[in-house]
């Protein structure tokens, strides 16, 4: 230790170098018989492991306060429980006013957890360790929850002594004056170990008189405030926490079934400024996923194949995007102003949380409008030149985007918003002013509002009582047997789709969907033929049998796609749903 000095900062103490330290050189290491294992800890608490099972967190705990406050002076560890602090930055010592600045954050349920965690382990404690060695009187929450704070602070795992994982939960040990340094991320810092001590190595010459650090591992600043009481400014680790829950979906068990199958276990996802994490998008597209998709996705899983989940048309990436960030500006909406900021060291680092949290928000925001915008110019594209991106299981010779994998930077889609953009430069001024999203509508969606179209159909469904639903039944007819219509190509392209409802091999897919068939079978008798005999030129019966009824029903049950009124210049605010058929 010879090489190093302890000195109090404006941040509390640091450890600095005397004189230059150079690369490889051990700097600071402790003799074996200094660290606080389980064993040490047992010893002093006087717990017979037959009979109790104390690990993990509860025991170091259980330690430091016996240690602290019954053993006292008297202690052999009696110096360094005495140089730690009294104090802690973290949220769970925060008051109710600094605890305000972190309402709307991922780290306001955080705290909270944590503190139900410790009453738990406290609990433990209290059953596991003798008065007679902790009195109660001693072994009091608050002293819990400041030993927790030494350990999630201060611990370091038991494998740096032992060379491997612990047993049993326990999987921390205290190492005296080790634990001083501060926290630097990307530091390069390695560990010595042989039977007599431990200790640091050089990762890079330390100056003299500069600070020597640690680096706790790769830590955003909801980990760090969390289990340390500080954040880093610009911390290229930090994250926004967000946890997905489908639990509540009718196809829950099928969805997880996929998931599982695309090796997407976890729902908690961690989204940083540099773009998203691996799984969420997988994750959201299941999620989003109408009960076809998630037929024909079992029925491939059934037969052998892996689940691709960047192969499921644009519908699913629009419907997944749009999904992200509704949650997520449900995030950003419920983050209230902060009107008064305690001037503590408390409220400065959980002000700086927030700010950051707030900033991965709106980058992340941002980024899923620019890449909605894309999808969108996409389809306008798609339907003009007679393309598609339908699944395969609908279409086995659709082309498969890769712009829908946002990891590509040189997409097909990228490529076909260029050529959109190209063209909307000779288009009329009114063309090139709509947004992506209002020219989606307008040109792709099959919405009511399309009906427009086609005057015939139009003038005759204003006569009657049809709900919209059935009402857009109807028109997918009236597309498949127009071919001026703009939707042509594309609804004779969905000829051999079939809703699972007309799977008539699989008896219990028919027998689930029996009540649907049934209730269609209904709607399409009270309508024909009397709107063919009204309207014999809008509905020749051929093109409105109750089998391409079915078929068509089907079709609007299986690829409807809500654009949110955010993407539109929507004068009502208005959701608009439509189907979307490419």
């Amino acid at each position: 230790m010879s090489r190093i000095v302890v000195r109090e900062t404006e941040h509390g103490n640091g450890v600095y170098a005397r004189d230059e330290i150079g690369e490889g050189t051990q700097y600071a290491q402790i003799p074996m018989r200094l660290v606080v294992s389980a064993r040490v800890c047992r010893e002093a608490l006087r717990i017979d492991t037959q009979k109790v099972e104390l690990t993990g967190r509860p025991l170091l705990c259980a330690f430091l306060i016996q240690q602290r406050l019954v053993a006292g002076e008297s202690s052999f560890w009696h110096p360094y429980i005495s140089i730690l602090p009294h104090e802690f930055h973290t949220p769970l010592f925060f008051t109710s006013q600094e605890l305000d600045l972190l309402r709307g954050t991922p780290m306001e349920h955080a705290v909270e957890d944590r503190r139900q965690l410790l009453r738990e382990e406290h609990a433990a404690t209290l059953q596991g360790v003798s008065d007679a060695v902790i009195p109660r009187s001693e072994l009091t929450f608050e002293n819990y929850v400041w030993a927790a704070a030494v350990v999630s602070s201060r611990a370091f795992t038991e494998s740096l002594v032992s060379g491997t994982a612990g047993s049993d939960g326990e999987t921390s040990v205290l190492l005296p004056l080790l634990d001083m340094m501060n926290h630097r991320p990307l530091t390069r810092v390695s560990w010595i170990t042989n039977d007599a001590t431990i200790g640091f190595q050089a990762g890079a010459v330390i100056g003299a008189q500069c600070e020597v650090v640690n680096n706790y591992g790769a830590k955003s600043n909801e980990e760090l405030l969390l289990g340390y009481g500080f954040c880093i400014p610009g911390n290229p680790l930090s994250c926004y926490h967000i946890k997905l829950n489908y639990s509540r979906d009718p196809q829950e068990a099928d969805k997880r079934m996929i998931l599982e199958r695309a090796h997407i276990a976890s729902c908690d996802h961690y989204i940083r400024a540099d773009g998203l994490p691996r799984d969420l998008l997988p994750m959201l597209r299941v999620m989003v996923m109408t009960e076809t998709d998630v037929y024909y996705v079992k029925q491939a899983i059934v037969s052998g194949k892996e689940p691709k989940l960047d192969q499921l048309g644009l519908r699913i990436e629009l419907r997944a995007r749009f999904l992200l960030a509704f949650l997520l500006r449900k995030k950003l909406d419920a983050l209230p102003q902060i009107e008064c900021v305690p001037s503590t060291e408390n409220g400065r680092q959980a002000v700086l949380y927030r700010e950051e949290i707030e900033s991965i928000l709106r980058s992340t925001l941002s980024d899923l409008d620019k890449a909605e915008c894309r999808l969108l110019a996409c389809a306008s594209k798609l339907i003009a030149d007679d393309l598609h991106s339908l699944p395969l299981y609908v279409c086995d010779n659709g082309q498969q985007l890769d712009a829908i994998d946002e990891q590509s930077s040189t997409s097909v889609g990228d490529q076909l918003v260029a050529e959109s953009s190209d063209e909307q430069q000779s288009r009329p001024k009114k063309s090139r002013a709509a947004p992506p999203a209002q020219q989606f509508v307008d040109d792709v969606l099959v919405t009511e509002e399309s009906f427009a179209h086609d005057a015939d159909f139009l003038a005759a469904v204003e006569q009657v009582d049809i709900d919209t639903d059935v009402l857009l039944v109807l028109f997918i007819l009236r597309i498949r047997m127009c071919s001026a219509l703009p939707w042509h190509t594309a609804v004779r392209r969905l000829e051999l789709f079939q809703h699972p409802m007309l799977v008539y091999d699989d008896p219990d897919t028919a027998e689930a969907y029996g009540e649907m068939m049934m209730e269609m079978g209904e709607v399409h008798d009270s309508l024909f033929p009397l709107l063919t005999e009204h309207f014999p030129d809008v509905f020749p019966p051929e093109h409105f049998t109750p089998e391409l009824f079915l078929w068509a029903a089907g079709i609007t049950e299986s690829f409807r796609l809500e654009v949110p009124a955010r993407c539109m210049d929507a004068a009502d605010g208005c959701d608009v749903e439509g189907l979307l058929l490419l």
